[in-house]
């Protein structure tokens, strides 16, 4: 069975053989059987731009698939670790109460931190009203307290910053999860 090609010419021009010569070879061409049914298609090389705009759509598609694969398998991950909706909510609660326990001991250890400096400047007062240089010990042990409140205060603050995320995590989650569960009921 004889086969020939179909290609444009670089005048434009349409033209058939049974090769296509190097010159004409970017234009793009079609290989046919003699009762002329294409068995196969080749595409006109790409132009610099053509290629830069393929590759970036290429890597656009690459990026949307791998989003849509990690969007499966976090959906696979919170279907099987929750039940409910309402496990959901009871794990974000204990979660949150976590936190807070936490910030409330940090805030009993600020509390004694503040005392201790209430304490140290009185030690330095009274030097002070017998006309005496405070030793130095005490200006060092206020450095080094002034630096736990300000870890304290900073450890805190990030806490507070830890529960809005986890409360804005759970709360995707939580719809997430109803979308899915409502979209396997409707399908049954």
């Amino acid at each position: 069975m004889a086969e020939y090609y179909r290609w444009t010419d670089e005048h434009g021009a349409t033209q058939y053989g049974d090769h296509v010569p190097a010159e004409d070879s970017d234009q793009g061409r079609i290989k046919v059987d003699e009762s002329g049914r294409v068995l196969e298609k080749v595409a006109p090389a790409r132009t610099p731009e053509e290629q830069k705009r393929f590759e970036k759509e290429q890597r656009q598609a690459e990026i949307e698939r791998e989003k849509k694969a990690k969007q499966e398998a976090y959906d696979r991950v919170l279907l099987a670790t929750f039940n409910s909706a309402q496990d959901i909510i009871d794990v974000r609660d204990e979660r949150i109460s976590l936190i807070e326990q936490s910030i409330e001991l940090s805030r009993s250890r600020l509390r004694k931190q503040e005392k201790e400096l209430v304490k140290l400047n009185e030690s330095r007062g009274r030097f002070i009203d017998r006309d005496m240089q405070p030793p130095e010990w005490i200006e060092n042990t206020e450095m080094k307290v002034l630096s736990r409140i300000e870890g304290i205060e900073q450890y805190i603050e990030d806490k507070h910053q830890e529960k809005a995320r986890l409360r804005h995590q759970f709360s995707e989650d939580l719809k997430r999860y109803q979308e899915l569960t409502e979209r396997s009921v409707s399908a049954r």
